[in-house]
Protein backbone atom coordinates (compact mmCIF):
# COMPACT_ATOMS: atom_id res chain seq x y z
CA UNK A 1 0.00 0.00 0.00
CA UNK A 2 0.94 3.79 -0.69
CA UNK A 3 2.07 4.75 2.68
CA UNK A 4 4.25 7.95 1.72
CA UNK A 5 4.00 10.31 -1.43
CA UNK A 6 5.02 13.50 -1.06
CA UNK A 7 7.04 16.72 -3.04
CA UNK A 8 10.31 17.51 -1.27
CA UNK A 9 11.05 20.11 -3.35
CA UNK A 10 9.52 21.66 -5.94
CA UNK A 11 10.57 19.87 -8.74
CA UNK A 12 10.95 16.08 -6.71
CA UNK A 13 8.35 13.44 -5.60
CA UNK A 14 8.67 11.04 -3.70
CA UNK A 15 7.17 7.87 -2.58
CA UNK A 16 7.30 4.94 -0.43
CA UNK A 17 5.07 1.83 -0.54
CA UNK A 18 4.83 -0.59 1.90
CA UNK A 19 4.23 -4.28 1.08
CA UNK A 20 1.58 -6.25 2.75
CA UNK A 21 0.30 -8.07 -0.73
CA UNK A 22 0.72 -11.04 -2.48
CA UNK A 23 2.72 -11.15 -6.04
CA UNK A 24 -0.92 -11.92 -7.48
CA UNK A 25 -2.18 -8.73 -5.66
CA UNK A 26 0.39 -6.34 -7.02
CA UNK A 27 0.36 -7.84 -10.46
CA UNK A 28 -3.28 -6.96 -10.65
CA UNK A 29 -2.40 -3.54 -10.62
CA UNK A 30 -0.36 -3.54 -13.37
CA UNK A 31 -1.49 -3.69 -17.10
CA UNK A 32 1.78 -3.51 -19.12
CA UNK A 33 2.86 -7.05 -17.57
CA UNK A 34 5.65 -7.75 -20.97
CA UNK A 35 7.20 -5.03 -19.28
CA UNK A 36 7.97 -6.97 -15.81
CA UNK A 37 8.28 -10.97 -17.39
CA UNK A 38 12.01 -11.35 -16.20
CA UNK A 39 10.42 -11.89 -12.77
CA UNK A 40 9.52 -15.39 -13.75
CA UNK A 41 13.41 -16.25 -13.62
CA UNK A 42 13.76 -14.66 -10.49
CA UNK A 43 13.86 -17.13 -7.09
CA UNK A 44 13.42 -15.12 -4.40
CA UNK A 45 9.93 -13.97 -3.70
CA UNK A 46 10.75 -10.64 -1.35
CA UNK A 47 12.58 -9.69 -4.76
CA UNK A 48 9.65 -10.17 -6.89
CA UNK A 49 7.01 -8.28 -4.26
CA UNK A 50 10.33 -5.53 -4.32
CA UNK A 51 10.09 -5.05 -7.92
CA UNK A 52 6.29 -5.13 -8.81
CA UNK A 53 5.64 -2.70 -5.82
CA UNK A 54 8.37 -0.50 -7.45
CA UNK A 55 6.38 -0.74 -10.44
CA UNK A 56 3.01 0.27 -8.93
CA UNK A 57 4.72 2.94 -6.80
CA UNK A 58 6.33 4.58 -10.59
CA UNK A 59 2.85 4.11 -11.51
CA UNK A 60 1.72 6.17 -8.85
CA UNK A 61 3.53 8.88 -9.00
CA UNK A 62 4.23 9.68 -12.59
CA UNK A 63 0.51 8.83 -13.48
CA UNK A 64 0.43 5.81 -15.42
CA UNK A 65 2.78 3.03 -16.07
CA UNK A 66 6.29 3.30 -17.20
CA UNK A 67 8.38 0.62 -18.47
CA UNK A 68 12.01 0.47 -16.95
CA UNK A 69 15.20 -0.43 -18.14
CA UNK A 70 18.40 -0.78 -16.18
CA UNK A 71 21.67 0.04 -17.26
CA UNK A 72 24.81 -2.63 -16.79
CA UNK A 73 25.86 -0.81 -13.77
CA UNK A 74 21.88 -1.33 -12.47
CA UNK A 75 21.17 2.49 -12.62
CA UNK A 76 16.89 2.66 -13.28
CA UNK A 77 16.02 4.47 -15.76
CA UNK A 78 11.90 5.33 -17.50
CA UNK A 79 12.47 3.74 -21.79
CA UNK A 80 10.62 6.94 -22.39
CA UNK A 81 12.84 9.56 -20.32
CA UNK A 82 10.20 11.79 -19.12
CA UNK A 83 11.41 11.63 -15.87
CA UNK A 84 14.92 10.69 -13.51
CA UNK A 85 13.99 8.12 -11.13
CA UNK A 86 15.97 6.38 -8.04
CA UNK A 87 14.88 3.30 -6.35
CA UNK A 88 15.72 1.77 -3.30
CA UNK A 89 14.13 -0.83 -0.83
CA UNK A 90 14.62 -1.90 3.07
CA UNK A 91 12.75 -4.88 4.84
CA UNK A 92 8.54 -4.41 3.17
CA UNK A 93 9.58 -0.98 1.88
CA UNK A 94 9.86 0.32 -1.44
CA UNK A 95 11.09 4.12 -2.30
CA UNK A 96 10.74 5.94 -5.16
CA UNK A 97 11.78 9.30 -6.69
CA UNK A 98 11.17 11.50 -9.49
CA UNK A 99 12.22 14.64 -11.47
CA UNK A 100 11.52 15.74 -15.06
CA UNK A 101 14.10 18.26 -14.58
CA UNK A 102 17.45 16.94 -13.16
CA UNK A 103 18.51 13.61 -11.55
CA UNK A 104 17.71 12.66 -8.20
CA UNK A 105 19.63 10.10 -5.50
CA UNK A 106 17.54 8.21 -3.06
CA UNK A 107 18.10 5.05 0.04
CA UNK A 108 15.84 4.03 2.76
CA UNK A 109 17.57 1.70 5.43
CA UNK A 110 16.03 -0.33 7.91
CA UNK A 111 16.34 0.57 11.39
CA UNK A 112 19.12 -1.84 12.40
CA UNK A 113 22.50 -2.02 14.85
CA UNK A 114 24.47 -3.50 11.28
CA UNK A 115 25.71 -0.33 10.49
CA UNK A 116 27.83 -0.15 13.27
CA UNK A 117 29.87 -2.54 12.02
CA UNK A 118 30.65 -0.61 9.05
CA UNK A 119 31.04 3.03 11.10
CA UNK A 120 34.29 2.82 10.43
CA UNK A 121 34.48 2.44 6.52
CA UNK A 122 31.42 5.60 6.47
CA UNK A 123 32.00 8.00 8.67
CA UNK A 124 34.82 10.18 8.12
CA UNK A 125 37.03 11.93 10.43
CA UNK A 126 35.64 15.81 10.27
CA UNK A 127 32.03 14.66 10.28
CA UNK A 128 29.60 14.94 13.51
CA UNK A 129 27.67 12.51 14.65
CA UNK A 130 25.46 13.27 18.18
CA UNK A 131 25.69 10.96 20.77
CA UNK A 132 22.83 11.68 21.47
CA UNK A 133 20.73 9.91 18.63
CA UNK A 134 23.81 8.37 17.40
CA UNK A 135 22.67 5.31 15.87
CA UNK A 136 19.64 6.95 13.45
CA UNK A 137 22.29 9.53 12.84
CA UNK A 138 25.04 6.83 11.89
CA UNK A 139 21.69 5.63 9.57
CA UNK A 140 21.69 8.72 8.04
CA UNK A 141 25.15 9.16 6.91
CA UNK A 142 24.71 5.89 5.76
CA UNK A 143 21.68 6.30 3.56
CA UNK A 144 23.13 10.09 2.67
CA UNK A 145 26.20 8.46 0.50
CA UNK A 146 23.95 5.35 -0.21
CA UNK A 147 22.02 8.33 -2.36
CA UNK A 148 25.19 9.95 -3.81
CA UNK A 149 26.46 6.92 -4.41
CA UNK A 150 23.40 6.00 -6.82
CA UNK A 151 23.61 9.52 -8.41
CA UNK A 152 27.26 9.73 -9.04
CA UNK A 153 27.16 5.86 -10.75
CA UNK A 154 30.39 6.25 -10.99
CA UNK A 155 33.40 3.46 -9.83
CA UNK A 156 35.85 3.37 -7.16
CA UNK A 157 34.18 5.67 -4.70
CA UNK A 158 35.39 5.51 -0.86
CA UNK A 159 32.52 6.25 1.21
CA UNK A 160 34.73 7.69 4.05
CA UNK A 161 36.88 9.40 1.44
CA UNK A 162 35.14 10.62 -1.31
CA UNK A 163 31.38 11.37 0.46
CA UNK A 164 30.91 13.66 2.79
CA UNK A 165 27.96 14.93 5.15
CA UNK A 166 27.78 18.25 6.88
CA UNK A 167 27.26 19.02 10.09
CA UNK A 168 23.45 18.87 11.46
CA UNK A 169 21.64 17.36 14.54
CA UNK A 170 18.82 14.91 13.25
CA UNK A 171 15.32 15.09 13.80
CA UNK A 172 11.89 13.45 12.46
CA UNK A 173 12.53 15.54 9.35
CA UNK A 174 14.45 18.02 7.26
CA UNK A 175 17.58 18.81 5.11
CA UNK A 176 21.24 18.60 5.01
CA UNK A 177 24.08 19.05 2.67
CA UNK A 178 26.73 16.41 1.19
CA UNK A 179 29.22 16.83 -1.25
CA UNK A 180 31.36 14.50 -3.20
CA UNK A 181 35.30 14.70 -4.28
CA UNK A 182 35.16 11.63 -6.62
CA UNK A 183 34.35 13.28 -10.18
CA UNK A 184 36.01 16.36 -11.53
CA UNK A 185 32.49 17.84 -11.21
CA UNK A 186 32.61 18.01 -7.51
CA UNK A 187 28.71 17.60 -6.92
CA UNK A 188 27.45 19.38 -3.67
CA UNK A 189 23.35 18.04 -2.64
CA UNK A 190 20.67 19.13 -0.39
CA UNK A 191 19.41 16.17 1.31
CA UNK A 192 15.75 15.92 2.41
CA UNK A 193 15.42 13.32 5.59
CA UNK A 194 12.80 11.08 6.91
CA UNK A 195 13.02 9.19 10.34
CA UNK A 196 10.40 6.69 10.63
CA UNK A 197 9.93 3.81 13.05
CA UNK A 198 10.92 1.18 11.07
CA UNK A 199 13.09 2.93 8.61
CA UNK A 200 15.15 6.44 7.66
CA UNK A 201 14.99 7.96 4.48
CA UNK A 202 17.52 10.33 2.16
CA UNK A 203 16.84 11.95 -1.10
CA UNK A 204 19.03 14.66 -2.99
CA UNK A 205 19.21 16.57 -5.38
CA UNK A 206 22.22 18.80 -6.83
CA UNK A 207 22.14 22.24 -5.41
CA UNK A 208 22.03 24.80 -8.34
Amino acid sequence: MLYIKKNITPSTLIGIWQIEESREALLSGLSNHEWIENIHTIKSESRVLEILAARLLIKELVGEERQVYYTTSGKPHLTDQSHYISVSHTKKFVAVAINKLKPVGLDIEQISEKIRRVQSRVIGADEYIDPNNELIHLLLHWSAKEAMFKFLDSDSIDFRKHLFVENFVPKKEGQFFTSESRTESRHQFEAYYNVDKDFVMVCLEEQN
